[in-house]
């Protein structure tokens, strides 16, 4: 497989969802083995887990004093889609837009500028040895396999929602179909306490799908198994930010972003 790059430059405007601020960036084609970069306040910088300053309820990174908050929606589109190459331009804002809580925003934006294959063969991130992890009941085992595969298996029970699972092989045409319109969650007796945290400063009832328990208040849900779908998407991104693609088996239950994290340093140890 060869790398590829966008076509054409667009622009993505809309707040961010824990910050609130109006976020504008423009999306930039780049040269083969560029990776994801990002530019912000006179600072550019290749998107690396070792940048990552933040897990809480999303992925945030830091470098040189410009923190990006909540990059991992973004970050799954470009690796759903299979785009190795792209430079971000934040013009405005520090965190991408949240929109509806799913990948589509970026998704249809980067399928309309186009995707470029270029000459130079793809970085591919190979596992030498299997890799596990648990914490406190959440476990994440990462496997040798010839290409991209990721299970989910979520369990919030404690919050009167059935257990789930969700598994996917990631190609352009299962991401575009059944990850990328997966939306964000959260329930109802937790907006106090995000609130209170300094989150979700720009959430509203389109940005996220609300539960009750296991009843969603604002929206009628996209899948049955939407909750595991968008965090098998957030697994996605936040492996985004490795400088390839990964060629791994991910079987991840109940786990976040603190963990998907963890992992990809321990990948990055071995790899």
């Amino acid at each position: 497989m060869k790398q590829t790059t966008i076509k054409d430059p667009f622009e993505l405007a809309g707040r961010g969802l824990h910050k609130g601020a109006l976020s504008r960036i423009v999306f930039h084609p780049a040269a083969a083995n560029t990776g994801i970069i990002l530019s912000s306040r006179g600072k550019e910088f290749k998107l690396s887990p070792a940048l990552v300053c933040d897990t809480k309820r999303g992925t945030s990174v830091k470098y040189k004093g410009v923190t990006i908050h909540t990059v991992e929606h973004m970050t799954a589109a470009f690796k759903g889609l299979g785009i190795d190459n792209v430079k971000a331009e934040f013009l405005s804002g520090n965190e991408p837009p949240i929109f509806d809580g799913s990948a589509v925003e970026f998704t249809r934006a980067i399928l309309k500028a186009g995707i470029v294959t270029l000459k130079q063969d793809r970085k591919n991130i190979v596992l030498k040895k299997p890799a596990v992890l648990s914490d406190k009941g959440c476990h994440m085992a990462v496997l040798p396999y010839k290409g991209f595969k990721a299970y989910y298996f979520s369990d919030f029970s404690q919050k009167g929602m059935p257990a789930s699972e969700f598994s996917s092989v990631i190609s352009a045409e299962t991401f575009v179909k059944e990850i990328a319109p997966a939306r964000t969650f959260g329930f109802k007796k937790e907006i106090d306490l995000l609130i209170k945290a300094g989150l979700i400063k720009g959430a509203d009832l389109g940005s996220a799908v609300l539960f009750d328990g296991a009843k969603p208040v604002n929206t009628k849900l996209r899948f049955k198994d939407e909750v595991p779908r968008h965090k098998l998407l957030d697994i996605i991104g936040d492996f985004g930010l490795l400088d390839g693609m990964p060629q791994m088996l991910v079987i991840a239950v109940k786990t976040g972003h603190r963990h998907n994290i963890e992992m990809l340093k321990n990948i990055l140890k071995t790899a």
